[in-house]
């Protein structure tokens, strides 16, 4: 579990801005702040190198493309720590893609989705959430293969 090189983040943000996104956006942000908007591969690529200097730094985003359709939607979440409020970028088929910046990073990079399967498996006890079947779930899939391949070709 290393650290990924700016060209990696650099290849990755590149092939998510190839296709418009509906969107692009920090899927945790810090405690207090609300979640950071990409527009574009550059704006991308800053805030990974930015966090190259962090304890941990992870660059960990949503995407969203238009043909994708379902609900992205912003809501609280818990750390079980004593710590300002927190929200979380959440949607059944959200892609997120996981880039560890700083060296202590303890994680590998990845691209990853929920399945139908396993979405309309938790759907029974999220009921404020809007439907699974909202979603194109061979569009999510596309997609989430696409940028798996260019972040497998780019390590």
């Amino acid at each position: 579990m290393a650290a990924v090189s700016n060209k990696v983040v650099e290849t990755v943000a590149r092939a998510v801005f190839k296709r418009t996104p509906v969107l692009v956006t920090e899927l945790y942000p810090r405690a207090g702040a609300p979640p950071r908007r990409y527009d574009s591969a550059e704006a991308l690529c800053e805030h990974g190198r930015a966090l190259q200097w962090e304890s941990g730094g992870l660059l960990l985003v949503g995407v969203q493309y238009a043909d994708m359709g379902g609900a992205v939607r912003v809501r609280p979440f818990d750390t079980g720590r004593s710590e300002s409020a927190r929200v979380m970028v959440s949607g059944w088929g959200l892609i997120s893609i996981l880039l560890p910046m700083a060296i202590d990073a303890n994680c590998s990079a990845k691209v990853q989705a929920l399945t139908k399967r396993a979405a309309l498996a938790r759907e029974r006890g999220a009921l404020d959430d809007p439907p699974v079947c909202d979603w194109n779930w061979k569009a999510v899939e596309t997609h989430k293969r696409r940028l798996q391949g260019v972040l497998k070709k780019a390590l």
